[in-house]
C-alpha cells in the first residue's frame, strides 16, 4: 500500500510539473521500487549518509553527528573512523574518495574547542591539520585534493590535506562558505572573495557539480540557488538539506513540518535550479524521510527517516 500511495503521489505532482511548465513536460524523475534500508536501527542508529565521489561507499554518522563511520554501497563493511563529538556534522569526501575531512570537538567541562581532521581511508592515518581552538565556527572546505580552507569573517585559511595527489589532475575548485555571521563568502581559485546576502543567516550551502552554482537555505526563509557571480538568485520554495543531481539539472531537498518539540512530517522532493518545477518524491505518512544525498551516478537517494536507519531509493529520469 504504502508503495502504490507513492507511485500515485509522484506521478501526481509530475503531472502537475508538466501541466504548470509545458517545456519540461518530458523531462521529470520518478522513483523505481521501494526504499531498501542500508545501515542502521533504533538500537544502532545512523543518519546523514553521504557518497563518496566513485559511488562505492558513504559517511554516516550517529545521531547528533558524533562519530563517524564508513559502509560500502550495499550496506556490508562498517568501518569507524572515530567518535569524537561532531565529526559528522559537515563531514566531507575528498574530491578522489580517498579521505575524509571533518571538524571535531571535544569538551572541557562546558567549554568546547574544534579542530580540523583528515582521516585518510588508504593509510588508516588522522592528520590534525590544525590545533584545537575555542572559536572555531566555520566549516573547512576542500579547495583541492592538496588544499583546504577555512573561511573566516576577513581571510581565507590554507590548510595543507597532506594527501598525495596528482598535481596536474588536482584542478582548484570555487568553495562555497556560510559566513560566520551572515551572508554566503565565495572564494574563487585564484584566492578572490565576494560576500552575499550579508543581511540573511545563510546555512547548508552546497555547491553545484560544475562549482558555477550553489544552493542554500536562508534560516526562516526558502532554499535557494545562486551563481558564483551573485546573479540569478533563484528561490525554490520551503526546503532543507539540498543536494544536487550529478548533471545538475535538479536540487533533491527535504520538506518538514513539527509541532514545536519533534517532526511529524518530512518528504523529499526536487526542484530544476531555475524554479521551473518541482517534484515530490515521497509521500510515506508511516517514515520521516530526510537529509536526501544524491549518488554521484545519478540512480539513487540515500536518506534516513530520523530513527535511525539510512536508505537508498531508487530514482530515474524519464
Amino acid at each position: 500500500m504504502v508503495s502504490l500511495f507513492r507511485t500515485v503521489a509522484v506521478a501526481f505532482c509530475v503531472l502537475l510539473a508538466g501541466s504548470a511548465f509545458p517545456a519540461q513536460a518530458q523531462e521529470a524523475l520518478r522513483v523505481t521500487g521501494s526504499a531498501t534500508p542500508l545501515v542502521g536501527s533504533e538500537a544502532a542508529p545512523f543518519g546523514h549518509a553521504r557518497w563518496a565521489p566513485d559511488g562505492t561507499r558513504l559517511a554516516v554518522t550517529r545521531p547528533g553527528y558524533d562519530g563517524l563511520w564508513v559502509v560500502n554501497a550495499n550496506g556490508n563493511a562498517l568501518t569507524q573512523l572515530t567518535d569524537e563529538a561532531s565529526a559528522g556534522y559537515g563531514a566531507a569526501w575528498a574530491p578522489d574518495g580517498s579521505a575524509l575531512l571533518a571538524r571535531v570537538a571535544r569538551y572541557d567541562d562546558r567549554f568546547r574547542s574544534d579542530a580540523v581532521k583528515v582521516f585518510d581511508l588508504a593509510t588508516s592515518e588522522v592528520r590534525a591539520l590544525t590545533d584545537y581552538r575555542a572559536s572555531l565556527p566555520m566549516l573547512p572546505r576542500w579547495q583541492s585534493g592538496a588544499a583546504v580552507v577555512l573561511v573566516d569573517e576577513e581571510a581565507t585559511e590554507a590548510l595543507a590535506s597532506g594527501l598525495t595527489v596528482d598535481a596536474a589532475r588536482d584542478v582548484a575548485q570555487t568553495v562555497y562558505a556560510e559566513h560566520p555571521q551572515s551572508g554566503l563568502v565565495v572564494v574563487r581559485p585564484d584566492g578572490s572573495r565576494s560576500r552575499y546576502l550579508a543581511d540573511q543567516r545563510v546555512i547548508n550551502a552546497v555547491a553545484s557539480p560544475d562549482g558555477q552554482r550553489v544552493a542554500f537555505e536562508v534560516m526562516g526563509g526558502d532554499l535557494h540557488v545562486m551563481n558564483a557571480d551573485g546573479s540569478g538568485l533563484t528561490s525554490l520554495g520551503r526546503g532543507h538539506r539540498p543536494t544536487w543531481a550529478p548533471d545538475g539539472d535538479w536540487v533533491a531537498f527535504m520538506r518538514t513540518e513539527d509541532n514545536g518539540y519533534f517532526f511529524t512530517a518530512a518528504d523529499l522532493y526536487a526542484a530544476r535550479p531555475d524554479g521551473s518545477a518541482t517534484v515530490q518524491l515521497t509521500a510515506t505518512p508511516d517514515r520521516l524521510e530526510m537529509n536526501p544525498a544524491w549518488a554521484p551516478d545519478g540512480s539513487a537517494l540515500a536518506f534516513d527517516d530520523n530513527a535511525g536507519t539510512v536508505y537508498v531509493l531508487k530514482i530515474e529520469d524519464f
